[in-house]
């Protein structure tokens, strides 16, 4: 379907609605049937690219001003995932998380997987397709467009360098690749420490063996989580810190809401985050405290 079909005022209403019914960028498979039936939409699909400009309101790009949005469909569940592209002024631009990785990202901290993206005219950039290569089930994946256009990763990334070439199974948001990690002895809550442990064992670290995970402690309490997701080409590697700001982000919260933020890593290991993180937190959230906890 073109978007182009489905009248403006129709477009409006239906975004409208959407935004009622979101939950931190989420709307479930049972309201995104509600409003396929009710706006007399031919399928999901066709929601998903009416949502497009509804999805760059979780767009944060203060550097370009340029706003991109992206919509992804959760296997199994049948959720919507909304997502945008966010830059991080201050630091080098390799930080920056393009939409698509948003909700890919967004989508592995949930334990799901995707089955389509919606994207707008221009086709995911070659940094944008070799991240969602990583993942396991990126060979099913599919990706549409206003124009009307559907085309499988595969089609747009021809002859990948994927997981395989290094004899890996890729990204699978529902596994835990590390069971056994635990932390060394560190003065964190026992709350912290236990998000921090749930969010590391599945983290995907299998070229470096060096998982990493965040945790930020918010303002009124709440505690939101992110894990690294290593790219078989090294970059564009997703860093912890990176992943657990997509779940701040898509919860509506400002970065100046972060009180704490505690890293898991492998310190002087291949990979250790601390720099990075340090870096990265000290821009966007310069009054935030950062304790570096080491796996045991």
């Amino acid at each position: 379907m073109r978007l182009a079909a489905i009248a403006e005022e129709t477009a409006v209403a239906i975004r409208r609605d959407a935004a009622a019914s979101a939950r931190e960028g989420i709307i479930s498979a049972l309201d995104a049937q509600r409003l396929v039936s009710t706006y007399g939409l031919s399928c999901v699909r066709d929601l998903m690219l009416v949502l497009l400009e509804e999805a760059k309101r979780y767009a944060h790009p203060p550097i370009s001003d340029f706003f991109v949005g992206a919509v992804g469909l959760a296997s199994p569940s049948g959720d919507l995932i909304l997502g945008g592209n966010v830059e991080f002024p201050g630091t080098h631009l390799a930080y920056t998380l393009h939409g698509e990785g948003y909700v890919a990202t967004r989508a592995f901290n949930r334990g799901s997987e995707l089955a389509v993206i919606a994207i707008g005219e221009a086709h995911p950039c070659a940094h944008c397709r070799q991240y969602l290569s990583e993942f396991a089930a990126s060979d099913a994946l599919e990706l549409i467009d206003p124009l009307g256009h559907t085309l499988t990763l595969a089609q747009l990334y021809p002859w990948p360098f994927d997981p395989a070439y290094l004899g890996e199974p890729g990204a699978l948001a529902a596994q835990l690749p590390w069971p056994e990690l635990e932390l060394a002895a560190a003065e964190v809550s026992r709350d912290i420490a236990a998000a921090l442990l749930a969010a590391g064992r599945r983290a995907h670290a299998p070229y470096s063996k060096c998982p990493g995970a965040v945790v930020l402690e918010l303002s009124d309490g709440r505690l939101v989580a992110g894990a690294g997701v290593e790219s078989v080409a090294f970059n564009p590697t997703v860093g912890p810190l990176q992943a657990a700001l997509v779940d701040l982000l898509a919860a509506g919260r400002p970065y100046g809401d972060i009180l704490s933020a505690t890293l898991g890593t492998v310190r002087g290991g291949a990979v250790d985050y601390s720099a990075s993180t340090r870096e990265l937190l000290g821009q966007i959230a310069p009054d935030a405290r950062l304790a570096i906890v080491e796996w045991a």
